[in-house]
C-alpha cells in the first residue's frame, strides 16, 4: 500500500472533528447568516443530524470496498477509465481546496494581524509547515491533531462563557421571519461546508485500524464539530445580531475582540486566531494528503513522498492565483463553492452508491 503508517480510531475522530471546525470556525457564521439571517441558528442546528447522515453515506461507501481509498472505489464501481476520469475531478477539488485554505490563512493574517507583511511570505511559511507534516506521514498528522484538539475546544468554551453577559435574545427576533428558500439554502450550507468537505477522509479511512465502534465514533465526532459551529453561530447572532454577523466575514474573531471581563480579561483575539490556524492547518493538510496519495494511486506510483515537494510548490502557486483578495472570495467564490461541494460531496457519492446497488442487483439476476 502507498501508506505504511496506521492511525487509530481516536486519531481519525480528532482529524474529522478538526476538519469540520477547520476554516469554518471564523467564516461559518457570516456565510450561513447571509442566507437565513436571524434564523441561521435554526439551519445550523438542523444541519447537525443531516450532516451525520451524509457522513454515514461516506462510511457506507467505504465499507462496501474495505481497504480501498476513494480513487480505487471510483475505479471499482465505474470501471478503470470512467473512474480515472472522475478521479481527476476529485484530485482537482482536493488541490483547489488545499490552495483555498492556504489563501484564507494568508488573507486573514495580513488583514487582521500582520497588515504590513507580504501575503506571499505568510503563504510560503504555511506551505512549508504543510510539506513538513506530510513528510512525516499520516501517523504524525493524526497524533498532532489529537494533541491540538483540546486547545481548540477549551478556547471555544472560554469564548462562549466570556460572552454570556453580552448576549441579547432580541437579536434572534423576529423568529421564523425568513422565507422557506433561504432557510433551505442555509440548511444546505450547514451540511455541505462543515461535513460535506470531509470527503478527503475517504482517502484516509483505508489506513485506519478497524475497530468495532468506528462508525459510532466517526459520526459523533462529525456531529460534535458541527454542533460546535452551530453554537458559534448562535452566540454570534445573540451578541452581534444578524446584520453584523453577515457583514463581518470573520465574525468569530470580532466576537473575541468584544470580550472584556472586569477590565483585565480582554484582547484575547490572538488566541482565537491561533485556534483557527490550528484547525485550518489540519483541514488543509488532509486535503493535501488526499491529493498527493490520490495522484500516486492514479499514476500507480509505489510511494507518494516524491510528490511532496512539487505539490507544495504547486499549492504555493495556486494559493496566490486562486483569489486576488478577500473581497473576491466573499463575493465571487463563496456563493458558487456550495454548488461545487454539492456536486462532488453529495451527488457523486450518492450516484456511486446507486450504481453499486444496480450492479449488485444485476449480477444477482444474471447468476440466478
Amino acid at each position: 500500500m502507498l501508506e505504511q503508517g496506521r492511525i487509530g480510531i481516536r486519531q481519525l475522530s480528532t482529524l474529522i472533528f478538526m476538519m469540520v471546525v477547520g476554516d469554518m470556525m471564523l467564516i461559518y457564521p457570516s456565510v450561513i447568516t447571509s442566507y437565513a439571517k436571524q434564523d441561521s441558528w435554526i439551519c445550523a442546528l438542523i444541519g447537525v443530524p443531516l450532516g451525520m447522515l451524509l457522513m454515514l453515506m461516506y462510511l457506507k461507501l467505504c465499507s462496501l470496498y474495505p481497504e480501498k481509498n476513494l480513487i480505487q472505489i471510483l475505479r471499482s464501481i465505474l470501471g478503470f477509465w470512467p473512474g480515472s476520469l472522475i478521479s481527476v475531478f476529485y484530485l482537482f477539488f482536493f488541490a483547489i481546496g488545499a490552495s483555498a485554505h492556504t489563501r484564507e490563512v494568508g488573507d486573514f493574517i495580513t488583514s487582521q494581524i500582520f497588515q504590513y507583511t507580504p501575503i506571499r511570505v505568510i503563504i510560503l511559511m504555511f506551505v512549508i509547515t504543510l510539506g513538513w507534516g506530510l513528510y512525516h506521514g499520516l501517523e504524525t498528522i493524526g497524533r498532532s491533531s489529537e494533541l491540538l484538539m483540546p486547545i481548540l475546544i477549551v478556547f471555544i468554551f472560554v469564548l462562549a462563557l466570556s460572552l454570556l453577559p453580552q448576549i441579547d435574545p432580541s437579536n434572534l427576533k423576529p423568529l421564523k421571519d425568513t422565507s422557506v428558500v433561504p432557510i433551505l439554502q442555509g440548511t444546505l450550507v450547514s451540511i455541505i461546508y462543515p461535513v460535506g468537505e470531509l470527503i478527503p477522509i475517504m482517502m484516509v479511512l483505508p489506513y485506519t485500524i478497524k475497530q468495532a465502534h468506528q462508525t459510532r465514533d466517526v459520526l459523533l465526532s462529525a456531529g460534535a464539530g458541527n454542533l460546535l459551529l452551530a453554537i458559534l453561530v448562535t452566540i454570534s447572532l445573540l451578541v452581534l445580531g444578524a446584520f453584523l454577523t453577515q457583514h463581518n466575514i470573520y465574525a468569530s474573531f470580532v466576537l473575541s475582540q468584544k470580550i472584556n471581563i472586569g477590565g483585565f480579561f480582554e484582547r484575547i483575539e490572538a488566541i482565537m486566531a491561533s485556534s483557527w490556524l490550528i484547525s485550518t492547518y489540519v483541514k488543509a493538510i488532509v486535503y493535501l494528503y488526499a491529493f498527493i496519495v490520490g495522484c500516486a494511486e492514479l499514476f500507480r506510483l509505489k510511494q507518494y513522498r516524491m510528490l511532496i515537494l512539487p505539490t507544495s510548490l504547486l499549492i504555493f502557486a495556486l494559493a496566490n492565483l486562486v483569489s486576488p483578495n478577500l473581497t473576491f472570495i466573499v463575493i465571487t467564490v463563496v456563493p458558487y463553492w456550495v454548488d461545487w461541494d454539492t456536486t462532488l460531496c453529495i451527488i457523486f457519492p450518492g450516484l456511486l452508491l446507486l450504481v453499486h446497488t444496480f450492479k449488485k442487483g444485476w449480477k444477482s439476476k444474471s447468476s440466478g
